[in-house]
């Protein structure tokens, strides 16, 4: 089964040095331009399930891509939710960066540590691959045995054919990929992904292999400021 990870077009709340978590926003008129971009790559290869984030920004994007396959309806998940940044929903990396005993915490367990009122990397994690494994599940031609669809990055089931996409945010994106790849806590923000960024994640044969991470040769190119 493939599986198509799409970070949702740019939103309001996207503010430079400012921090984004699960608070709403709608799409900017750049991030309708990247749905619409990533949903023309899209629509050859489909009809297939779109999945999605039921925040608006995810939410919107999802719709663009649906729009193209008559008769596929986006199902909204609140399991592929960005982080939950608690009390630093909305504040500035620098607050963040200048929270030594947060700081200390996070060096200390990266994966177990949760920001104020928020939560962590292993409770992001836990809910994401739930949703994953439902996704993969639920694929056409699949057959499970049974098992986490990313139990230590190999399916221990069995699953082939289908596709679907699942519209999220960078944080349920990194984990999904972050898992398949084996990436420890301490290198967990090494990798990024852009709005509108485009992965693939195959399940064939009992395992799971990343087949391209965050493509953007779709998008159009940014706009001057001014």
């Amino acid at each position: 089964m493939k599986l198509y990870l799409v970070r949702h077009g740019v939103s309001t709340g996207n503010i430079l040095g400012s921090l984004l978590g699960q608070s709403d926003h709608p799409l900017r008129g750049d991030g309708e331009a990247q749905a619409r971009a990533v949903a023309e790559v899209l629509a050859p290869l489909g009809p297939m399930p779109v999945y999605c984030s039921d925040l608006p920004r995810a939410r919107q994007t999802a719709e663009r891509i649906a729009a193209a396959w008559p008769g596929i309806e986006v199902r909204p998940d609140r399991r592929l939710r960005e982080i939950d940044l608690g009390e630093y929903e909305g504040r500035s990396w620098e607050e963040l960066s200048d929270d030594e005993a947060l700081g200390a915490a996070l060096e200390a367990d990266p994966y177990n540590t949760a920001l104020p009122g928020g939560e962590s990397l292993a409770l992001l994690k836990e809910r994401v691959l739930a949703a994953v494994d439902e996704i993969v599940a639920a694929g056409p031609g699949e057959s499970r045995r049974g098992g986490r669809a990313l139990a230590g990055g190999v399916l221990t089931g069995e699953a082939s054919g289908g596709a679907a996409v699942a519209v999220a945010h960078d944080g349920p994106i990194r984990t999904i990929l972050n898992t398949c790849l084996g990436v420890p806590p301490q290198k967990w923000w090494t990798l990024s992904t852009s709005h509108g960024g485009l992965s693939l994640v195959e399940w064939t044969d009992g395992w799971v292999n990343v087949r391209f991470v965050n493509a953007t040769s779709h998008l159009p190119a940014p706009t001057a400021p001014g």
